[in-house]
């Protein structure tokens, strides 16, 4: 008798179900790629030491630099002591050009009145230029000891953030590296599959999602380098991000029109996405769909159903194709 009462209550239902009806919008929605990725420096400044001695920095690791500011010292005090007796011998030789000057004036006078001989005026010519030579080699001495002095004071080249500072108080050769220096101008490092990434062009727009903020960006380039099937996508932000934030993107490959329906609405008919379709009679017509675009609660569908067409939203997972329904 149970059995009977079960086989009418379900001929009941199938005869009539109660059911709520949308009509799905025509909507316009980006359509992309997810992608996950970290915000790195556009570029990056080696800063090498262009002079010997010993490093004293002024600013600390991950400081913020400006364009010019002094950032470091390299003492050396032989250098120090050379560049004094240098400038010492200078001196002196300058003022030896000046007594063999009067002199060669002397012999020069001596000649033209007949006292004194050819010979001496000569000498004393040559004692001039070869006065002058050593100062020339001096001086050349003295400028490159001075250039590495100058040297010595180390300045930012560009603003931007410090990193990778040398030890404190260590000896430095010539051309030695003591830090590196990232510009304000930050980009972020997409790595999107590797199966989809011939999607992915120039100047495509990207939506970055993060912690810090959401922003827009723009496609700069495609590297050709991948690490776990996943291929590195340069994108520069339309703002401010911080160095090292990870975050989320989805890279807009196209637009695309549709209805718009809630996620409810769909059921799956043989592993494929379908809706019911309600006619004016209340028959409730299976109607089979392409999704273009998943969401969290919503869905974007190919425009394939009939124009105003009433969806079935409440209990669409209990119909049946041509079953007769109640809409409240």
């Amino acid at each position: 008798m149970q059995y009977f009462l079960a086989i009418i209550a379900l001929s009941l239902f199938a005869i009539s179900a109660e059911v709520n009806t949308i009509t799905p919008k025509k909507e316009t929605l980006n359509i992309g790629l997810s992608a996950t990725g970290i915000v790195i420096a556009k570029n990056r400044t080696v800063i090498t030491a262009q002079t010997t001695g010993v490093v004293h920095f002024l600013v600390s690791n991950n400081a913020q630099v400006s364009k010019g500011e002094l950032i470091a010292k390299v003492t050396d005090k032989q250098r120090e002591q050379k560049l004094a007796l240098l400038k010492s011998k200078l001196s002196l030789e300058n003022n030896q050009i000046k007594i063999e000057k009067q002199k060669l004036n002397t012999a020069q006078d001596k000649l033209n009145i007949g006292v004194g001989s050819k010979n001496s005026y000569l000498s004393q010519k040559i004692a001039l230029a070869q006065s002058k030579e050593r100062y020339a080699v001096i001086k050349s001495e003295y400028n490159r000891v001075l250039l590495e002095e100058k040297n010595a004071q180390i300045h930012a080249p560009l603003s931007g953030t410090i990193i990778n500072l040398t030890p404190n108080n260590s000896y430095l050769n010539y051309g030695s590296s003591i830090a590196t220096l990232l510009d304000k101008n930050n980009i972020v490092k997409l790595f999107v599959d590797a199966s989809t990434v011939g999607q992915v062009k120039k100047g495509m727009s990207v939506s970055l999602q993060s912690s810090y903020k959401n922003c827009e960006a723009t496609i700069l380039s495609i590297l050709p380098k991948s690490s776990n099937n996943l291929i590195e996508v340069i994108a520069e932000p339309k703002e401010k991000l911080p160095l090292n934030l990870q975050l989320n993107a989805e890279i807009i490959v196209k637009q695309s029109t549709g209805l718009l329906i809630p996620k409810e609405a769909i059921v799956l008919v043989n592993n494929h996405p379908a809706v019911y379709v309600v006619d004016k009679k209340n028959i409730a017509h299976l109607s089979f769909v392409t999704i273009e675009k998943d969401m969290q609660t919503k869905a974007l569908i190919k425009e394939t159903l009939p124009k105003n067409a009433q969806v079935v939203l409440k209990n669409a997972y209990m119909l049946h194709d041509n079953i007769e329904v109640s809409v409240k």
